[in-house]
């Protein structure tokens, strides 16, 4: 496939926080091969918020497109402009099937320009008469490799093997809470659903130890607006904790990195702290997929319980791969105990 041939690159994403940082590694590569290709994502929501991401790369357009909303319908309709044009078109691998509404969407946009269609392989038949392309999606190798796979082979060489997020450095968010550099911890706990998220009785515990092993650094609680009102209950139940929720994208960026320790569970923003490179415990749930674990940070410890291991082994990518072998849903909840005797070795 020769990257010379097309004047834009259309990729489908699903407007997740997670999947959007990998978005942006993947089009960063291919910016670095060839700068005069037109790069634009299609997400189906949060738009405004994912939009903050893209401070520092103003060569991404980024595009809404639903059925949702009017701004939605009128990216959809914004998509047509593309129809006559030679262009790269690309749905992002899943672990599922892809919404055939997003195919038959890009479908569309590659029948009128001579466009390339890339599509993942996900057990519908259809796609044989939709795509002019289709790869494998390999889920035996974390998801920032297997996303270096791709580039080589549309035709692209991969130009930056470190996975970083740039952004505006502001300490205005510490002075805002009134904490200092490197003396507190961020403790994101929140999921985009309850079976993701932690308990108030697993929040308690883990503040608590915390605090035992310091009672004076600062616990930052993050999460979305709607978590907002939960996480407050915190705050009263215990000293020097604070609730930063709902943040802008900078603000955010600059509360993690400036933290003594992110601890998260597998989450958009705990991708986020890996993406900075930030020193981090993740923990892992029953519905994280193995592949998408952020090894890609060097300075994360990561934690997980595989279903029915008998060897009482917790973290490390090569012991994991070895196990789950390319299964995506392979792990339980990681018990507090474990946790908390990690943490004795961070803090």
């Amino acid at each position: 496939m020769k990257k010379q041939r097309y004047k834009n690159l259309i990729y489908f994403q699903n407007g997740s926080i997670g999947d959007f940082l990998m978005t942006i590694f993947f089009l960063e590569n291919i910016h670095l091969n060839d700068n005069s290709l037109v790069l634009n994502v299609i997400v189906p929501k949060n738009f405004y918020f994912l939009q903050q991401f893209l401070e520092k790369y103003p060569y991404i357009n980024l595009v809404l497109a639903n059925r949702k909303s009017l701004k939605g319908l009128w990216g959809i309709l914004k998509l047509t402009k593309f129809a006559f044009s030679k262009n790269l078109i690309i749905t992002a691998p899943t672990a599922g099937k892809l919404s055939l509404c997003i195919k038959i969407l890009a479908k569309k946009i590659s029948l009128f320009g001579r466009s390339e269609l890339v599509g993942f392989k996900d057990d519908q038949k259809i796609n044989n008469f939709i795509y002019t392309k289709l790869l494998e999606y390999n889920t035996k190798i974390i998801y920032p490799d297997f996303l270096k796979t791709v580039i080589r082979e549309l035709g692209f060489e991969v130009k930056k093997e470190t996975l970083f997020i740039d952004y505006t450095e502001d300490c205005g968010v510490l002075k805002e809470f009134g904490i200092e550099e490197n003396n507190y911890i961020v403790l994101h706990t929140q999921g985009s659903t309850t079976s993701r998220s932690l308990d108030k009785t697993k929040i308690s515990s883990l503040i608590k130890f915390i605090q035992s092993i310091n009672i004076s650094v600062k616990i930052i609680l993050t999460g979305g607006p709607e978590d907002k009102k939960f996480l407050d209950e915190f705050t009263l139940l215990f000293k020097n904790v604070l609730v930063c929720s709902n943040l802008r994208f900078i603000k955010l960026c600059n509360l993690i990195d400036k933290s003594k320790l992110f601890i998260g569970i597998d989450t958009g923003t705990t991708h986020l702290a890996s993406f900075l490179q930030k020193k981090s415990l993740v923990i892992a749930h029953h519905v994280t997929a193995s592949n998408w674990l952020p090894f890609y940070n060097s300075n994360a410890t990561i934690l997980y319980t595989i279903k029915g291991c008998q060897h009482n082994t917790h973290c490390g990518r090569e012991y994991l791969e070895k196990c789950c072998k390319g299964i995506l849903m392979c792990f339980e909840h990681t018990s507090l105990d474990i946790v908390e005797n990690k943490l004795k070795d961070l803090l």
